[in-house]
């Protein structure tokens, strides 16, 4: 049986679940297709207004709140490293000759 993940739909805010490596899940409740990110493709910055935490896709010059509408551009100041800079760089697997 596949791993199970869980989001919270982008319209309606309704948890949703999907087999894990799903790149869409559509809501029941609302019938929205929202796409899945997963942890490495995703930022997170403070909405400029309320503070409420926003996840947002690499590349997005700005991120509209949910909770206040407000508009946070996503700038330098406010932008983490992706997680695999974060992570640091794989070490490659020792070779036995």
């Amino acid at each position: 049986m596949a791993q199970m993940a869980q989001m919270v739909c982008g319209s309606c805010r309704q948890l949703l679940s999907y087999p894990e490596g799903t790149r869409q899940a559509k809501c029941s409740c609302c019938e929205t297709v929202n796409f899945v990110l997963e942890a490495h493709q995703v930022g997170l910055v403070r909405c400029d207004s309320c503070a409420l935490l926003l996840m947002y896709p690499y590349g997005s010059p700005s991120v509209k709140c949910s909770s206040c509408l407000s508009v946070t551009e996503i700038g330098e100041h406010n932008r983490r490293p992706p997680w695999s800079v974060q992570q640091g760089q794989p070490t490659p697997p020792n070779s036995v000759h």
